[in-house]
């Protein structure tokens, strides 16, 4: 008879290969192993779907080849992993199975389709114990017992379960299965329908040139204030614009130095300049383009196009492949802001948030003599600056610009005396 053979391992097709029909399965398998690559430790024959044993000793007539029949060769799976030991314990099993993955390149490849993160979990013992355990084990009874239970753990565990299950203690673990039953089946789904949700999402990235120095900037729509290095205002001679009366402390996961604050500088963006604000920052990275600059240039984060719009011209986000492998890590976001008064600043929860220290930003003309400091206890931004006068000489100033006196009274209020916001604000 003539059968064809197919290994799906490797994706080749071998026949048809003349063969007597009285031929043992074994001596078939010899000739496989010298011509088709099969190896009966990796692999298994299938016929008709069905494994063929390979203990049986039939010839190939018996066993239902017929000329022309395929057989196909696959790696080893779930059920071909057995131990000869009935009474081996699960946790040696399972134990077993690992060791087997580590030891099986070929069944390891051929899982880690199926099972996200495979190859940590099969460093770490315990948690390849406590994540894959159950299903090995399901595994394991489901290859020996029919009367297999629905929650897929030894056999004694749930018999004892089920002799009280109005016992607390057993009511809790039964619900615990059932709520592992439910994400188990969230997981098979969310593997086979949406896949995609398993992969890293890369972050925002444009390219961006300041004082004509090339940086890659992370745009993060959840981050209060625009952020630039330290590392990166010495590489674009912008230490000396650093405003250092802006000093303060980053609370977040970790802690950062806020070194001061960058009022204004210019940032190429595609052809386009626009004025930017920084918080310098002790951080790794870069620049963080927040929610201040992306408002106040009416920014729109086009997530269908890929593109950022923003000061009328349109930047494309970098792909993967372009951001550094230096700075695609997370960095956590600080949440508060404590200035060197050891005053905190109303913090958000994924923010920056930075604010002047009364008395601490000069007006927009050069003021005579001292600042002026706040006594007593501050409890807060515009409580703080209520208690103090501001330099009639800065009122004067907005209201030059076409200002009444109370909306710039109240500017100032808003922006804690600092001139230059509150034109900002009057001007919006």
């Amino acid at each position: 008879m003539n059968l064809t053979i197919s290994n799906e391992l490797t994706g080749e097709i071998y026949g048809p290969i003349e063969v007597s029909e009285d031929m043992a399965l074994s001596d078939l398998k010899a000739l496989l192993q010298a011509d088709c690559g099969f190896d009966e430790a990796k692999h298994d024959l299938y016929f008709n779907m069905d494994i063929l044993d390979p203990n049986n000793s039939q010839c190939l007539k018996e066993l239902g080849l017929k000329t022309d029949d395929l057989l196909l060769i696959r790696g080893k799976t779930y059920d071909s992993i057995r131990t000869d030991t009935p009474t081996l314990s699960d946790e040696a099993f399972i134990e077993q199975f690992r060791q087997e993955l580590l030891s099986n390149q070929m069944l390891r490849s051929q899982l880690i389709l199926q099972i996200p993160g495979l190859n940590e979990l099969i460093n770490d013992q315990q948690l390849f114990r406590e994540q894959l355990g159950p299903l090995i084990l399901q595994r394991r009874y489901g290859g020996y017992n029919a009367a297999m239970n629905p929650f897929g753990i030894p056999q004694d565990e749930y018999n004892r379960l089920m002799a009280n299950p109005e016992d607390p203690d057993n009511k809790k673990r039964i619900t615990e299965l059932a709520n592992q039953q439910a994400i188990d089946e969230q997981l098979r789904n969310a593997i086979e329908y949406t896949p995609e949700v398993f992969t890293q999402v890369p972050m925002l990235y444009i390219n961006i040139e300041i004082n004509n120095y090339p940086v890659k900037a992370f745009v993060d729509t959840g981050a209060q204030t625009t952020i630039m290095s330290t590392r990166l205002a010495e590489k674009t001679g912008s230490t000396k614009l650093i405003d250092k009366r802006f000093i303060g402390e980053a609370r977040g996961v970790g802690t950062g130095k806020i070194i001061g604050r960058i009022h204004q500088t210019q940032v190429k963006i595609e052809t386009q300049y626009i004025p930017c604000s920084f918080t310098v920052l002790d951080t790794d990275i870069d620049v963080l383009i927040g929610l201040d600059m992306l408002k106040r240039h009416l920014a729109c984060v086009d997530l269908k196009e890929n593109v950022l719009k923003i000061a009328e011209v349109e930047t494309k986000f970098l792909s993967e492949a372009e951001i550094p492998k230096s700075i695609q890590e997370e960095l956590p976001i600080p949440t508060s802001i404590t200035t060197s008064s050891n005053r905190p600043i109303a913090p958000t929860k994924t923010s920056t948030s930075l604010k002047p220290q009364p008395g601490a930003v000069p007006a927009l003309a050069p003021r005579t003599g001292t600042l002026p400091t706040p006594t007593g206890t501050s409890t807060g931004g515009v409580a703080g600056t209520a208690a103090r006068p501001f330099p009639e000489q800065t009122i004067k100033q907005l209201m030059d610009l076409g200002f009444p006196r109370d909306a710039v009274v109240t500017a100032l209020k808003q922006t804690n005396g600092n001139a230059e916001f509150a034109a900002s604000l009057l001007f919006q």
